[in-house]
C-alpha cells in the first residue's frame, strides 16, 4: 500500500509478486479490486477488445506523458489466466506478447496529483479511461490527452532505458505461424496437434500452449477439424505462456510435422503415456 501512495504503478508491483510466485494470475482480479477501487478508490472500466493488438509502441510512447494519472489494465485471459499490466512500461507488453480480440480488459485510473480537486480528478480519470480504450481500439486521438500531461511533462520528456525481461519472469512469445501442408487439416492432423502439446505440457506442466486461427484463440483443436475450414496452405498460430519457456524451436517444428502428411508418427503412443518428445 505504501508503494502505490508513493506512486509506484501497482502493475509494477503486482508483476513483481507474480515473477517471484509470491501470487498467481488467479490472484490478480480479487487483488486489484480490493487494493484499487476498495482501498485507492481507482475509476475503472471493462471493455471487450475490437482487434487483436501486437504493436505496443505507440501505446507506451503516447500513455507515458499522462503523468497526472496512474493507470493500470488487467487483461483476462481464458487460458494463462488474468495480466496486470502498466501500459507506460513497455516490459510488461513485451511479456504479454498480444491482446487478442473480444477479450476482457479493464481499464483502472487514478489521478494522484494534489494540485487537481477531488471533482476535477474523476473527471480526468473518466478521461483516461475513454482515451486509453481508443488508443486500444487503434484510434488517432491527437491532442485530446493534453489535459493528462503537466505543463514540466509538456516541456521535458523524460527518456527510459528498456530494460531486458528476466527469462524467469512471466511472459507470452509472440505467435508463430505454421503451415498447413497436408491436403487439408484433417482429424489426424488434430490428433497429432493434441499428442504433440500434451508431450509438451506434460514435460513442461508450468507453461501453457494457445492455438490461434482465423484471427480467434482455439480453446478445442477439434474445432479445427469440425469447421473444415483449414485447408491446404492455411497457416495456424501458437505461442507458449509461462515462466522459462524452453523448447519452443522443437515444439514448433513437431507442430509444423503434425500439420503434414507425416503427422501419422505422432499417434503412434500408449493410450495412458504421452509421447516423449521433449
Amino acid at each position: 500500500m505504501n508503494a502505490i501512495k508513493e506512486k509506484t504503478n501497482p502493475a509494477d508491483i503486482l508483476n513483481g509478486y507474480l515473477d517471484s510466485g509470491e501470487i498467481e494470475p488467479i490472484q490478480i482480479i480479487p487483488i486489484t479490486y480490493a487494493l484499487l477501487v476498495q482501498k485507492f478508490k481507482y475509476s475503472y472500466k471493462s471493455h471487450n477488445l475490437g482487434r487483436n493488438i501486437d504493436e505496443f509502441d505507440n501505446i507506451v510512447s503516447k500513455v507515458s506523458n499522462w503523468d497526472k494519472i496512474d493507470i493500470v489494465l488487467v487483461y483476462h485471459n481464458p487460458t494463462i489466466g488474468c495480466i496486470a499490466i502498466n501500459p507506460k512500461n513497455p516490459n510488461h507488453f513485451r511479456k504479454v506478447g498480444f491482446l487478442q480480440k473480444n477479450q476482457l480488459i479493464t481499464v483502472y485510473t487514478k489521478c494522484f496529483d494534489e494540485n487537481v480537486e477531488e471533482k476535477d480528478a474523476k473527471e480526468l480519470e473518466r478521461k483516461a479511461i475513454k482515451l486509453m480504450i481508443d488508443i486500444l481500439e487503434g484510434k488517432d486521438i491527437s491532442d485530446e490527452d493534453k489535459e493528462l500531461i503537466s505543463e514540466k511533462r509538456k516541456v521535458k520528456k523524460q527518456e527510459k532505458k528498456q530494460e531486458e525481461v528476466s527469462e524467469e519472469a512471466f511472459q507470452v512469445t509472440p505467435k508463430y505461424g505454421i503451415e498447413v501442408t497436408n491436403e487439408l487439416f484433417h482429424n489426424g492432423n488434430v490428433e497429432a496437434w493434441k499428442n504433440i502439446i500434451e508431450a509438451y505440457t506434460t514435460k513442461y506442466p508450468h507453461l501453457k500452449v494457445m492455438v490461434f486461427h482465423g484471427g480467434e484463440q482455439i480453446h478445442d483443436l477439434n474445432a479445427l477439424f469440425k469447421w473444415g475450414k483449414v485447408k491446404h496452405g492455411d497457416t495456424i498460430f501458437f505461442c507458449v505462456a509461462g515462466k522459462g519457456i524452453k523448447d519452443v524451436n522443437k515444439l514448433r517444428k513437431y507442430l509444423f510435422e503434425g500439420a503434414s502428411n507425416r503427422f501419422h508418427i505422432f499417434l503412434k503412443k500408449d493410450v495412458n503415456k504421452p509421447l516423449d518428445l521433449f
